[in-house]
């Protein structure tokens, strides 16, 4: 099974709807790494790494959003992959996490 990593931007409302919760609960049930955060756009915006098969069904979930989010649309870009230890925040910040929400970003 092949891994990749993306990055994505999710607009729409998605901001104050716990979306960033489920999105990291979804991650962490299918072993994807990454993180994700509010922008100041309003968006919602990460990187996510791991089977590809793994990060088909985590595009899906963003698509489907939390409960009380309105997805408009998913944007998705393929971005180098990172190796083992080099972190998974912005910029490669370390994580204890596998999947993060970073918040004051």
């Amino acid at each position: 099974m092949s891994t990749q990593r993306f990055s994505f931007t999710v607009h729409g409302r998605v901001q104050g709807v716990f979306f960033r919760k489920y999105a990291k609960q979804f991650a962490d049930s299918l072993a994807i790494s990454g993180y994700i955060c509010n922008t100041p756009s309003g968006t919602v915006a990460g990187e996510a790494q791991g089977p590809a098969e793994n990060l088909d069904k985590f595009k899906q979930h963003l698509q489907e959003g939390s409960p009380e989010s309105v997805v408009e649309k998913v944007e998705w870009e393929e971005i180098e992959r990172r190796g083992e230890g080099e972190g998974q925040g912005p910029g490669g910040a370390h994580s204890k996490e596998p999947f993060a929400i970073v918040r004051g970003r």
